[in-house]
């Protein structure tokens, strides 16, 4: 759901751009992908000069027989993909997460566990997935508007992260949601076809883990997001295009800030508003502020009060980060 959440996002961001530049019917703009750093939803005290460890507390004894291989192939999964998404974040970006798993009782670790692992890896901290629950419905629907198999998949998943040397829990975080996987049907193709492409309960219950995984690390550590960003085209300036295609934002404001003064407003407006952008790809968000007000001045058509906003939350989104990040 999150994740369906974070594109609409973007989609309403690139919407309400559209609509704004296309009142200047002679202006050319273009877009392209950034990757923007993103601060934790929820603070919690986890050290990077710790050993932290990962652990995945399987409870074979309680469950059916049919049920053991299953859960403990669900929670092993589901440990991994925490691990990796926390070594993406670039505040465990050099660090190894090492990985664990434990017998443990229905109602959770117990002190016993938790030493267990503390003697294996000499870690301080350790996350725990201490419980992960998925069904699988699924839908065959088949109107004049859809042709689909959705697979709907309730899930409750329970991490705890333990302060191994003082045995207490510094954070405890239960997920209850859905999540509907969608199988669109090829208009070709025929109902046996169809079945063929849809996942088992197996693959399906990847695709929730990963989502899961993904999105409780982006609460607690920062993340990096990929976000639609907007700048203006001119020919003067269509150097600065295959910069920016490289990835290349210091030589393409090179280009641009050759115009910011230039005696033609609306070129002088527009490489002010891409210096601003750049600006902010490069992290110097008080300087794209700057340019940003040199926009207005130059030419108010240009002006952009929601890019603005944008750029204040940056800076507040990085006061946030450089206090986790220290």
């Amino acid at each position: 759901m999150k994740k369906n959440i974070f594109i609409g996002h973007i989609t309403f961001f690139a919407g309400i751009m559209s609509l704004f530049l296309a009142s200047c019917e002679s202006v050319r703009y273009t877009s392209t992908q950034v990757q923007t750093l993103i601060p934790p939803t929820r603070i919690v005290y986890l050290p990077d000069t710790a050993k932290i460890a990962v652990t995945a507390a399987l409870h074979g004894d309680y469950l059916p027989a049919h049920e053991k291989s299953f859960d403990s192939l669900a929670m092993m999964n589901m440990a991994m993909e925490i691990k990796h998404s926390l070594e993406k974040s670039p505040k465990y970006s050099s660090y190894i997460f090492p990985v664990y798993t434990v017998n443990a009782e229905e109602t959770g670790l117990t002190d016993d566990n938790i030493w267990d692992i503390k003697e294996s890896s000499n870690a301080n901290y350790l996350i725990a997935i201490e419980d992960f629950k998925c069904t699988f419905h699924k839908q065959r629907v088949k109107t004049a508007r859809d042709n689909c198999v959705r697979i709907v998949t309730p899930h409750r998943l329970v991490v705890k992260i333990y302060d191994i040397d003082k045995l207490t829990v510094i954070d405890n975080r239960t997920i209850v949601d859905t999540v509907t996987i969608q199988i669109d049907a090829y208009p070709w193709e025929t109902e046996d076809e169809l079945t063929d492409r849809i996942p088992d309960n197996k693959a399906a219950s990847m695709y929730i883990i990963r989502d899961l995984a993904k999105s409780y690390v982006e609460e607690i550590t920062p993340s990096w997001k990929e976000e639609t960003r907007f700048y203006y085209l001119d020919a003067n300036i269509a150097q600065a295009e295959y910069y920016v295609a490289d990835e290349n934002w210091s030589k393409a404001m090179n280009v641009w800030s050759k115009y910011v003064n230039d005696a033609n407003k609306d070129l002088a407006a527009i490489s002010c508003f891409n210096m601003a952008v750049g600006c902010e790809i490069l992290g110097e968000y008080e300087l794209a502020l700057k340019w940003m007000e040199n926009v207005k001045r130059k030419n108010p058509n240009y002006y952009w009060e929601e890019y603005k906003k944008l750029i204040e939350r940056r800076i507040e989104e990085k006061a946030i980060i450089d206090k986790i990040m220290k």
